[in-house]
């Protein structure tokens, strides 16, 4: 018996279902006690769960099977009432299908000082431990999912209304079935095969030897998952014949085809799973909503709860096909660069317009706080249901886009050579702060190496960095002696800050990365050791670069910072200036000895700038000839390459795991003094508490005052670059 299948049956159960559940409950028992008689009822509300039971052979044991929601209330007036029916009971064994664990300890010591009865508990994780060691339970277990179970998963594949994103039944059902499939596949094979043999598979979802279908009833039902107008015929042609070699059953003669019987109970069982899956993830969004609301002293009915619980659902499927959408459309039109990393206000401000009714403010900002915790903070069950949903978004609209997506795909480039930003290095460092599950950046460079990605950083990047910490000192300084701090807090003392640290230990925790001699050296060194980032220069390529082309990208750049920062020497800006140039040039003149595709270049800049990727198009107004293809590249595009490209075979399931399913930039917003006071007092407030239980608490009150005031960073990392520039400037002593 299936796991998934046998907890998916237990979590269906309702009130209604007390007889299911004690003749389910009966057979596991009978195996540990021997038979069971009837020896009270005694409820009041005449539900089967008011019965109890006791060993033939034993009146101080006491059985009681249950479904009811309230076990703790259960457990304590079944408590008092044996003390009429029942008083040599000296056991109570309360029998249930709800999930308890240890949220009955304060009523097991009730029952042993009041009572003189000691408690054990058989619930969910019980039957699920004993499914399996014996062929009455697996029979039982089967039985029971055969009648809560089933019909639930052949819904499910008929009507795929758990992907609202999609207008059309056909393609919810593609898009159903590559979520299926997907996960599962060769992470070798070509996305292509993988493509059209899950679109092969929702063709042929409700057959069987009896009720079979042509090849010419295949092709059709395939061609209406994807747009008209092309020819798949082939491609479908192929999926079958691959499948008829165990998936298919294929009737030659007649040229019909059906899912083998092998294949349909797969097909169940994957469904099953995927069900339990989003129960767990849906259950996770309604704990965080309640949260939410507890937080804000909200009271919500029942109503606006299950309401805020459908938007946050909505919108952050909206998210993940926007998402998925948008590298689809930049690796097909082969521009890299149009695909950014974006804020998730942005992003969710987007997924509300779709609504056909605006939100209220309150279920707005339940919303955007909901959506930013699940994305940064989710683990397990639920972060599995979102990447398995944004891949397969990714890939549908890779289908949608060309037929042929290996094709597409295959242009990628393999192995290369990324250059970081400081954007990019700031919150690695801020990282070291993180549990090791809350490390996205750090993971995904993590992934690029073990890729085969090398990964490099200049001189000049290395310089911000060290000057930003620099500041965050300064910052320190002016902070412990009183003083008002002028501007948005340095990120890494903001990260420090929210972290659960003291702002007065913010110099110990930079000697991890610095000393006070050699900085610069220091810095290098641990970007070497510790993440395996190297420093190249590109200085030399960049001087190369055609004068009227160096000319007109240090334009560009130089007036970007200066709009962004009017009160600095232009001396002072040529600095970060210089940085920016040299490694966009030296990148550009780098793949001049690569002669590759647009996809297929191996040397790439990453970073957050949104000045980075206008650049492409701001030269076309400047230059006489055509500009060079931009070498800029988002963390989130290579997250999604890392996931569905070329190199996604090397990736170990237990790495892929660990990766963020998107990375959201917001954290690198300005963090001002009032929010940095707020997180102050939090900390006083809260010192008590685990360090673990601090930071989330940190963590989700500058969340919170983020969502209130609605505040959407340029680009998402304008303030940090701010930061950076003011680290320079404090530096050199300059204004």
């Amino acid at each position: 018996m299936h796991r998934d299948r046998f907890e998916l049956a237990l979590k269906q159960l309702s009130a209604h279902d007390g007889t299911l559940f004690e003749q389910l409950a009966s057979a596991f028992a009978v195996l540990e006690f021997g038979e069971l008689r009837t020896v009270a009822s005694v409820g009041g509300d005449g539900g089967r769960d008011a019965r109890l039971f006791s060993p033939v052979d034993d009146d101080t044991v006491i059985f009681q099977y249950s479904v009811t929601v309230d076990f703790a209330g259960k457990i304590l007036r079944t408590a008092e009432r044996l003390k009429k029916t029942a008083p040599d009971a000296r056991e109570l064994v309360y029998v249930t299908n709800q999930e308890v664990g240890t949220k009955v300890d304060e009523v097991k010591r009730r029952l042993r000082k009041e009572y003189r009865l000691s408690l054990d508990v058989w619930d969910r994780a019980w039957f699920l431990d004993r499914v399996n060691m014996h062929p009455q339970t697996e029979e039982a277990a089967e039985s029971l999912a055969r009648i809560k179970v089933d019909p639930l998963a052949t819904s499910a594949l008929g009507v795929s209304s758990t992907l609202p994103s999609l207008s059309s039944s056909e393609e919810q059902e593609a898009a159903l079935f590559l979520e299926l499939t997907f996960g599962d596949e060769d992470r070798h094979k070509g996305l292509t095969k993988v493509g059209f043999e899950s679109l092969v598979r929702a063709a042929l979802r409700d057959t069987d030897s009896d009720n079979r279908i042509t090849r010419e009833v295949v092709h059709e039902r395939v061609s209406s998952m994807l747009p008209r107008g092309r020819e798949y015929g082939d491609l479908v042609d192929g999926a079958l014949r691959r499948l008829t070699k165990g998936a298919l059953r294929h009737w030659s003669q007649s040229d019909e085809f059906c899912l083998s019987h092998d294949a349909s109970l797969l097909l169940k069982d994957r469904m099953t799973s995927y069900t339990l899956i989003q129960q767990k993830f849906r259950d996770e969004v309604r704990d965080r909503v309640v949260e939410m609301a507890t937080a804000e002293n909200e009271t919500l009915s029942t109503a606006e709860t299950a309401a805020a619980c459908g938007l946050v659902e909505a919108a952050l499927d909206r998210i993940l096909l926007d998402r998925g959408k948008s590298f689809a459309d930049a690796l097909v039109a082969s521009r890299i660069s149009d695909y950014q990393s974006e804020s998730l206000e942005p992003l969710i401000d987007r997924a509300m317009r779709d609504r056909e009714r605006a939100p209220s403010k309150k279920a707005r900002q339940i919303v955007s706080y909901v959506i930013s915790s699940m994305v940064n903070n989710s683990h397990g069950v639920t972060r599995d249901y979102m990447r398995g949903r944004l891949e397969s978004y990714t890939l549908f609209s890779l289908l949608q886009a060309t037929p042929d997506v290996q094709k597409t795909v295959v242009k990628l480039f393999s192995g290369g050579t990324i250059w970081l930003d400081a954007n990019l290095i700031l919150p690695v460092l801020a990282e070291e702060l993180a549990d090791d599950e809350n490390r996205a950046f750090t993971r995904l460079l993590e992934a690029a190496r073990n890729c085969g990605i090398s990964l490099r950083v200049t001189s000049g990047i290395v310089e911000e960095v060290a000057s930003h910490m620099r500041r965050s000192l300064a910052y320190a300084r002016v902070e412990g002696q009183g003083k008002r701090w002028d501007g948005d807090v340095p990120f890494l003392a903001a990260a420090h800050a929210a972290g659960g640290r003291n702002t007065a230990a913010l110099g110990s925790w930079l000697e991890n990365f610095r000393g006070g001699e050699q900085p610069l050296e220091d810095v290098a060194d641990y970007l070497i050791e510790v993440h395996g980032i190297r420093i190249q220069e590109l200085n030399d390529e960049a001087d190369t670069a055609d004068i009227e082309l160096r000319g007109a990208v240090q334009e560009i750049w130089y007036e970007a910072r200066e709009r962004r920062l009017t009160k600095f020497a232009p001396a002072t800006i040529q600095i970060l200036v210089n940085h920016d140039v040299e490694c966009y040039l030296g990148i550009v003149q780098r793949r001049k000895k690569e002669n590759k595709s647009p996809l297929g270049f191996n040397s790439w800049w990453l970073t957050l700038d949104g000045t980075a990727f206008k650049v492409n198009e701001l030269l076309r107004g400047r230059l006489a000839s055509d500009p060079p293809l931009s070498p800029v590249m988002s963390p989130d595009f290579l997250l999604r390459y890392l996931e569905i490209g070329p190199l996604r075979g090397q990736i170990s399931r237990g790495m892929r795991s660990e990766l963020p399913v998107m990375l959201d930039v917001s954290f690198l917003e300005g963090v001002s003094p009032h929010i940095m006071q707020v997180v102050e007092q939090v900390r006083a407030e809260n010192g008590n508490l685990p360090g673990r239980v601090l930071r989330r608490k940190i963590r989700d009150t500058v969340n919170r005052l983020k969502s209130a005031r609605g505040r959407i960073a340029d680009g998402g990392v304008a303030l940090v670059e701010q930061e950076v520039l003011e680290s320079i400037v404090s530096s050199n002593g300059q204004e």
